[in-house]
């Protein structure tokens, strides 16, 4: 996998640092703007992960579904972006889990 993206570091600090708004602006502007880069499906994970750190579980369940959805229509992925994909998935499983227990 190459190098970490500028924009993605960034949008991590924000996420650590708990401005999740302006995190989330950044994941969903690299998901979009990126179309072809190995690391989208992250961005969009981020993405439902910053909901569900802000305890916005709706919108959070609803955005980890939508990454569910992106990664199950990935059909040209390497085998090292399937492994990361297969980790994500399961963490965004168990993060669903964990929403049903709390709605």
């Amino acid at each position: 996998m190459r190098d970490v993206p500028e924009e993605l570091i960034r949008a991590q600090e924000f996420q650590k640092a708990g401005d999740y708004l302006l995190s989330m602006r950044l994941y969903r502007r690299f998901f979009e703007e990126n179309t072809g880069h190995e690391l989208r499906f992250k961005a969009l994970f981020e993405v439902a992960d910053n909901y569900y750190h802000a305890r916005k579980y709706t919108e959070a369940k609803q955005a980890y579904i939508y990454f569910l959805e992106y990664c199950s229509n990935q059909k040209t992925i390497t085998l090292e972006e399937q492994k990361w994909i297969d980790a994500y998935v399961t963490l965004t499983h168990s993060r669903i889990k964990s929403i049903h227990s709390v709605l």
